[in-house]
């Protein structure tokens, strides 16, 4: 049995007051705060009959979230989590893998870090400067996405993914093959390096062939009126969008047969909208979606499957 929060906060990188049940970690994406949550406390009202019982003011195995932007005042009221709640911070998480990339020897080109609302929920993505050119799409980037949260709704997890420009615009896409999560998240950068450097080698070897047989296949119109009512139970709205893009993906000549679009033409008009999509929990939604279309090379397959 895991051991209490409050005898684990230290450990977990916390401040801890515990005299006031009061644990803190703060980084350059917000502060979060747990509280151990109590039972009201026993007042007597002289104008009101009441009276105590054995339950008031005890302490219970929740703890409050309470998060803020760093630097800012004002704290908002996130829910709260078990004792047996496993934390860890933001910047920790994403300070692991970017030290285990440094290890493979890869610089990084940029950060992208999307928070919720409420900063209860954390989405890095962490592009790595190393580039494979498709002649059909130019070039492709491995992305490594870092997702966290501090209200148990998700656990930590590192997955893989690929990032090209479309129109002066970053896509990026996380499969979710091969996502790792918290459990699986070894302390060790060296460890963590060989899991990083084990996908860069499949996507070097792997990407264009994944580019090119999707641009050879092609969806037949089941396939993608299947795909877009997928699409239609996350938003009606998402999949009239994402309809819209896939036209211009799929231009028709006059004349000619209707041609239905290819694996990747699909795939791009989802990702594409993913890309922009700010609520956390419909991105991955729609990414899966997106996967669910792609034909992915078997050797690759296999590597994001073991990993």
């Amino acid at each position: 049995m895991r051991t209490p929060f409050r005898q684990r906060a230290e450990e977990m990188g916390l401040l801890a007051m515990d005299h006031k049940g009061f644990y803190n970690y703060s980084d350059k994406y917000g502060e979060v705060v747990y509280r151990q949550l109590t039972t009201e406390p026993y007042i007597r009202i002289p104008e009101k009959e009441d009276f105590a019982h054995e339950t008031d003011g005890l302490i219970t195995p929740l703890m409050a979230i309470y998060t803020k932007p760093t630097e800012c005042l004002g704290y908002i009221y996130c829910g709260y989590v078990s004792e047996m709640y496993q934390f860890i911070g933001n910047d920790v998480l994403n300070q692991q893998i970017r030290d285990a990339i440094q290890q493979v020897g890869m610089p990084i080109l940029e950060e992208n870090t999307i928070l919720s609302p409420d900063l209860s929920r954390m989405r890095n993505e962490i592009i790595i400067r190393s580039s494979q050119n498709v002649s059909q799409v130019g070039d492709i980037l491995p992305v490594m996405i870092v997702n966290n949260s501090y209200d148990g709704t998700k656990a930590a997890s590192i997955s893989f993914g690929i990032s090209t420009v479309v129109n002066n615009n970053r896509i990026i896409f996380s499969f979710q093959l091969g996502e790792m999560r918290q459990v699986h998240i070894v302390n060790s950068s060296t460890q963590m390096s060989s899991v990083i450097s084990s996908y860069l080698n499949v996507f070097s070897e792997n990407i264009g062939t994944l580019i090119a047989q999707n641009f050879q296949s092609r969806l037949t119109e089941d396939q993608m009126l299947g795909t877009l009512d997928l699409i239609e139970r996350i938003g009606k709205r998402r999949r009239e969008e994402i309809s819209k893009l896939l036209q211009e993906l799929t231009p028709q000549v006059e004349g000619e047969e209707k041609q239905l679009p290819t694996t990747w033409q699909m795939f791009l008009a989802i990702a594409r909208y993913s890309s922009f999509e700010p609520n956390l929990n419909m991105k991955r939604l729609l990414e899966n979606a997106a996967e669910s279309v792609l034909v992915i090379p078997t050797r690759m397959y296999n590597v994001l499957a073991q990993l």
